[in-house]
């Protein structure tokens, strides 16, 4: 199926190159792979796959690392990109976190794990306990790389103005459980004091969710969209039965509404609001029973070790954004365009926001732009802004952000001149935004409680 695996560093450097087939030149197919990955057409990002000299080029990104895949035939791209986040999910959950220091170290054990999953570029198994008895070597301890996950694209950069806070699951979730006792091996013993918790049974149980909102210049709401996910990290002995309660007032799509006053009360019921959560569809982890989920909202699974999406959900209602941006444009002045972003956090009080970071294209043509924080605001000495001319934008990064606050950046962009400046008003934008927000979720969906074996263990 594939002729090579390899994963490259941010840099490009080759820090794992395993070949199948022989039939394409491995010698040069990383260089060539992040040569057009770095230098896609017109500054774009490349896609998750393409094609170059007769070689198909498959890849992901995660944690800030390309995971790829090299082939002549012709295989199922979807196949492949699901066989590339199941080799760096199983590589993540042995050696306990996935960067570049971790493989480098493990190198040994990723060897291992790649050839146990792969037999001559075919896949033959990709679960973590089933390899567990094929296994042999032993985890080294390694630090680990903010980064996030996509498909084909570029990692959001992080400008150096103020440390990113990740979660446990590398994805924006919350930072409440320990990091060394989230972030370690399936297989790996107690070390020392540090390292007390890796021999507990323990399982940690995260609701996380990214939001798509498109807002209008005056503020409002255009279309909105929640993708989100249950995340599970298993380190429980013996894999006992599980059982997990979501909200009672659950509806998922049109089947349910009948419950809660028909489909006439469907923006009633919306994910943002009234009593009701209401999913569009979701789909569940192959070793879900769902035998009383329609019953009381409740799922029972004998989990498998690791890493795992038990649950993953869309909702297309409108709900309330923790953020609202607003952007004023004004072109009165010769030669220079005026932006104004007032960034309002909807989000309650008692939620504070971290890693916050605004990304504000500007036109292609212009000469320079200016960024100016709004004087003897809120938390001014929590913010920074500044223009990188390599990306044409301008970085808006809060190092906290405390729910109900709002927020004042003035762009000056100059022009070279004045005809130049009122052509470009529509180039400006759309402005993009990453955050963090511990303990809060736009869905209102719940983990009401956790029960292993016995009775339950906790909420949320």
């Amino acid at each position: 199926m594939i002729s090579q695996l390899f994963i490259l560093s941010p840099r490009g450097d080759v820090i794992i190159n395993k070949q199948f087939r022989l039939d394409v030149p491995v010698k040069i197919t990383t260089e060539v792979f992040f040569r057009t990955v770095k230098f896609w057409k017109d500054g774009d990002k490349a896609p998750a796959v393409f094609s170059e000299d007769g070689v198909n080029y498959v890849h992901v990104k995660v944690a800030g690392l390309f995971v790829a895949a090299t082939t002549r035939k012709n295989v199922s791209p979807s196949l492949v990109l699901e066989l590339l986040h199941r080799v760096a999910k199983v590589i993540k959950d042995y050696c306990g976190v996935l960067s570049e220091d971790a493989l480098r170290k493990n190198s040994i054990l990723a060897y291992e794990l790649i050839d146990e999953m792969l037999d001559h570029g075919y896949a033959q198994t990709t679960d973590t306990e089933t390899l567990k008895q094929r296994v042999f070597n032993e985890p080294i301890h390694a630090t680990e790389d903010v980064g996030k996950s996509s498909v084909g694209g570029a990692t959001p950069k992080k400008y150096g103005f103020f440390s990113a806070s990740v979660g446990q699951f590398g994805s924006g979730a919350p930072t409440s459980a320990k990091r060394s006792a989230v972030n370690r091996s399936v297989i790996a013993a107690p070390q020392g004091p540090d390292e007390s918790s890796g021999g507990r049974n323990e399982i940690f149980v995260d609701v996380v969710e990214k939001l798509n909102v498109t807002f209008a210049s005056d503020g409002s709401q255009v279309s909105s969209e929640i993708d989100g996910s249950i995340q599970v990290r298993n380190f429980l002995h013996d894999r006992p039965t599980i059982k997990l309660a979501l909200n009672e007032e659950l509806a998922i799509g049109g089947r349910d509404l009948g419950a809660f006053g028909g489909p006439g009360r469907y923006q009633g019921y919306s994910a943002g609001g009234g009593m009701a959560v209401l999913l569009d569809d979701c789909n569940f982890h192959e070793s879900a029973d769902l035998s009383q989920f329609d019953v009381d909202r409740t799922i029972s699974m004998t989990p498998p070790a690791g890493e795992f999406a038990l649950m993953n959900y869309r909702a297309a209602g409108e709900f309330d954004p923790p953020f609202r941006l607003q952007t004023v444009i004004d072109d009165g002045t010769p030669y220079r365009l005026q932006v104004t972003l007032v960034l309002k956090a909807e989000f309650p009080a008692r939620n504070t926001c971290t890693g916050l970071q605004v990304k504000f294209p500007v036109p292609r043509n212009c000469v320079n732009a200016h960024p100016t924080l709004e004087q003897g605001s809120a938390g001014s000495g929590q913010q920074h802004a500044a223009y990188t001319q390599a990306d044409r934008a301008v970085v808006w990064q809060f190092k906290k952000v405390k729910g109900q606050g709002e927020h004042v950046l003035t762009i000056n962009v100059s022009f070279p001149d004045e005809a130049s400046a009122r052509a470009s008003k529509k180039e400006c934008g759309p402005a993009t935004l990453s955050f963090t927000i511990p303990t809060y979720n736009a869905s209102r969906l719940q983990v009401r409680y956790l029960q292993i074996g016995g009775g339950p263990t906790g909420g949320g």
